[in-house]
């Protein structure tokens, strides 16, 4: 293996332990991300049917109470045990369908973006627990995009992915080219077969994560 081409190896292997801790980090922070909006979607869930289902809870302790005589030790019933029971149930049937449909109605209310106790008001209320974990990502994130490698990578950003790179770091460690810049022309020359194209090239890890940076600032401020 020549020396210009061993520089080229190791310089790829560089990018390649760099793109590999970006892609780690977006991952992570992808996972921050979903759990936030699950933990948004669980209180919206758990507010909305705790209010849905009290009404109805309510309504048939009260019928109940104030209906069944033996309770209040009152005598016998006026009607018998099973149309008391017929009309429990279709009672406590019709509340249950009250509940379902206010369930939905609450949901709508809590998950809406424009009123005060709607969903905007449980980001904020949850947001500073998230933000913390998310945003040691984001400075780890600006960090590798500030590391010496990628300012003095002589790579396209488009290859800056961990397919393409294992790609590129294969065809010098075998010795099919010389240099970089041959690596990259063979790879150019694979990726005009759409066949394999799929298979070697990806969205550049430096550009997600600049985006996933410009995203979480741009959500902070909107908070």
């Amino acid at each position: 293996m020549g020396k210009e081409e061993s520089v080229a190896l190791d310089h790829c292997q560089e990018l390649m332990e760099i793109v590999e801790t970006i892609e780690d980090k977006l991952h992570q922070l992808e996972v921050i991300k979903i759990e936030f909006r699950q933990e948004i979607q669980y209180k919206i869930n758990y507010r909305s049917a705790l209010l849905a289902f009290s009404f109805p809870v309510l309504i048939l302790a009260f019928y109940i109470i104030n209906d069944f005589s033996f309770i209040h030790g009152h005598g016998q019933l006026d009607r018998s045990a099973l149309e008391t029971f017929l009309i429990t149930f279709m009672l406590s049937f019709a509340l249950w369908a009250l509940g379902i449909f206010l369930n939905d109605i609450f949901k709508k209310i809590f998950g809406s973006n424009t009123l005060p106790i709607g969903r905007k008001a449980l980001v904020k209320q949850l947001f500073p627990k998230y933000n913390q974990k998310s945003q040691c990502l984001i400075d780890s994130l600006e960090e590798l995009l500030g590391s010496e490698t990628l300012i003095s990578n002589e790579l396209p950003e488009k290859y800056l992915n961990v397919k393409s790179l294992n790609y590129i770091i294969e065809v010098l460690s075998v010795e099919d080219v010389q240099t970089l810049h041959e690596a990259v022309e063979l790879l150019e020359l694979e990726i005009k077969n759409s066949r394999v194209e799929q298979s070697l090239m990806a969205e550049p890890s430096i550009r997600r994560a600049q985006e996933a940076i410009a995203t979480q600032h741009t959500f902070k401020q909107g908070v």
